[in-house]
């Protein structure tokens, strides 16, 4: 398989979290699939790009993304429950990093903390409206 495309994003929390997100969404998407699959490397990819997204708060594009990702899944089978199951673990463990002591400043571990409260509020709508 050809190596993984890379972007980079512009919020801070999307620039430390990004490589955090990519392994967990593909490794969740492999578990999936049975492995490094044409399919879970489609949506890994899909999947990382919505949160590039939602981390640096573009909610149109995100939209956009997440009815595309559920699209993709339903091609492949995947129930979008398991879509979401990903999305929270994906917060769960961003939340997690966000919570250990001495890994940020003060100020930084709250603009991290308010994107990521954010993210999910974006997810919750877009799920309001799928």
């Amino acid at each position: 398989m050809p190596a993984r495309e890379i972007e980079f994003s512009t919020s801070e929390i999307a620039r430390w979290s990004e490589p955090l997100i990519a392994d967990f969404i593909y490794s969740a998407y492999e578990h999936c699939f049975g492995g490094r699959t044409p399919a879970s490397e489609a949506l890994g990819s899909r999947h990382c790009r919505l949160w590039r997204n939602l981390l640096n708060e573009e909610q149109t594009v995100a939209v956009y993304l997440r009815r595309e990702l559920f699209k993709a899944a339903a091609v492949e089978r995947l129930p979008i429950s398991t879509v979401d199951a990903i999305d929270a673990a994906v917060l769960d463990s961003l939340l997690d990093v966000l919570m250990r002591p001495g890994l940020r400043s003060r100020d930084s571990a709250r603009n991290d903390g308010l994107s990521l409260v954010h993210a999910a509020s974006t997810l919750g709508e877009i799920r309001k409206v799928a």
